[in-house]
């Protein structure tokens, strides 16, 4: 038996998730560029694009995705607000971000943070 979901049901869907690295936890965020491809489109000539993402506690953060002239490649990075919201949220290096879309019409783009915890001898990702 399939159940479709309901208007009021929340809808989200996943646009790329990271693992940490050093570079994205004190410098910048590198972003996946076939992710900046597919869902953001910057003007012509521009190189750069600020958008808003919501995390789970429903506070609004804007992140700048910026990109190099070379067309071929572009080497997308999240610059202004990331490192604010790297240390608002207390990010290490070994965490995961994902980027969703969420609502039944894709309107909203949230961010969740996970953390790999090691209980028991196995790994869990535990929100943050």
């Amino acid at each position: 038996m399939h159940m479709q979901s309901s208007e009021s049901e929340p809808v989200m869907k996943e646009l790329c998730s990271k693992i940490l690295t050093a570079t994205d936890v004190g410098v910048r965020f590198s972003f996946p560029t076939a992710t900046m491809r597919e869902h953001f489109k910057l003007l012509e000539g521009s190189q750069s694009l600020d958008f808003q993402v919501m995390d789970k506690y429903s506070k609004v953060w804007t992140f700048r995705l910026y990109t190099r002239k070379n067309d071929g490649h572009p080497k997308p990075v999240l610059t202004k607000g990331w490192l604010d919201f790297v240390k608002r949220m207390g990010l290490r290096v070994g965490d995961k971000v994902i980027f969703v879309l969420h609502g039944n019409h894709n309107d909203h783009l949230g961010i969740l943070v996970k953390r790999n915890l090691k209980l028991l001898g196995s790994e869990h990702w535990g929100d943050l």
